[in-house]
């Protein structure tokens, strides 16, 4: 009985041994190695433009393998130089492998000539500091009009950046003919921004294109400094 189990015990073994070899005659040649392209932009990662200008592309380089391949970047863009906002010019290399490399260029188009524009905005609250922060204001065409986000972008984009909650305030403004700017309506409207916040003290520049408000949030001070 034992001689039995033995035999049966040695053939499983082989068969286990055979699969296994088997496997790895198939797998022969089938591992490799992929190299990704490094892009490098030329240039400033975030440009201004005035809107109706024209958008002088700085480019990029790219390596792989200790290659260049710059030659071998594709460009897309949804920017539109008529229409102020924010836009991106993203680079892409494929390897020859199929997979993608890719980094982006952020672009601003504004109007410098009028208060409702896209700006890079500098938000201060407490001890946190933040800059380079997008925000638009739009003309509602009834003497007021539309900041997406009355913060600055502190939330939104300094200290929670890519999260999914929306963390901007929308509000309405007005531009006072003495170039002061005073709050007409904010609504908090969800469980982040139960408090909405009231302007202290608003100024446009229009000479510089700035806009600098002074809010109270919660008791607390807000900085928000908006430049074209």
């Amino acid at each position: 009985m034992k001689k039995n189990i033995l035999y049966s015990t040695l053939i499983a073994a082989m068969a286990t041994l055979g699969m296994a070899s088997c496997g790895d005659k198939e797998s022969e040649g089938l591992s490799s190695i992929t190299s990704y392209a490094v892009i490098t932009l030329n240039g400033d990662d975030l440009m201004v433009i005035e809107k109706g200008g024209s958008f002088a592309d700085p480019g990029c380089t790219a390596t792989m393998a200790g290659e260049d391949v710059s030659s071998q970047v594709k460009t897309s863009s949804n920017l539109n130089t008529n229409q102020v906002g924010f836009y991106d010019v993203v680079y892409t290399v494929v390897n020859s492998d199929g997979f993608p490399a890719s980094t982006s260029r952020k672009v601003c188009v504004v109007d410098r000539k009028n208060f409702a524009s896209a700006y890079l905005s500098e938000a201060q609250f407490g001890s946190r500091h933040y800059y380079d922060l997008p925000v638009i204001i739009k003309d509602n065409g009834d003497g007021t009009y539309t900041i997406d986000d009355i913060a600055g972008g502190f939330y939104a984009y300094g200290r929670y950046p890519g999260y999914s909650y929306d963390f901007s305030l929308e509000a309405v403004i007005k531009l006072n003919a003495d170039n002061t700017v005073e709050l007409v309506d904010c609504d908090g409207g969800n469980w982040y921004w139960g408090d909405p916040i009231a302007i202290t003290s608003g100024t446009y520049d229009p000479e510089t294109g700035t806009v600098t408000l002074v809010e109270d949030f919660d008791g607390t001070p807000m900085y928000v400094t908006l430049t074209k």
